[in-house]
């Protein structure tokens, strides 16, 4: 029984449905910005539905996460780790985003490894 079944609010045809295309959107606007675009489909979009509102915060989650990763790496080309790490981590941000925007074109969460979970 999931949220919506034990709400007597919602219906069966009242229901709200997982929006993934809003969330794949959201996944493929990390190519263009940080993560500014998925604050702001997040904010606008997370009262629509729990669970498309909780998708939307994993992938805002995923780019405050490796922005963090990031910055840390590049601090770290001081001491020449951050010219090892930096294209891992770039490289990783690349592939988990694709396999996201992937995931949530076909109706599934996706949560990529290492990332922290900031907002719940």
């Amino acid at each position: 029984m999931d949220e919506f079944e034990r709400n007597s609010e919602y219906t069966y045809e009242t229901r709200p449905v997982f929006d993934g295309q809003i969330v794949m959107l959201s996944y493929l606007s990390l190519f263009v910005s940080a993560f500014i675009a998925p604050l702001i489909i997040w904010a606008v979009k997370k009262d629509d539905d729990p669970e498309t509102g909780a998708a939307l915060a994993d992938v805002l989650n995923f780019s405050i996460s490796y922005s963090i990763y990031s910055f840390v790496s590049s601090i770290l080309t001081v001491v020449l780790i951050g010219f090892i790490t930096t294209p891992i981590i770039l490289v990783m941000v690349v592939v988990f985003t694709i396999i996201g925007a992937i995931k949530s074109s076909n109706g599934e969460r996706y949560l990529p490894p290492l990332t922290i979970r900031f907002i719940k």
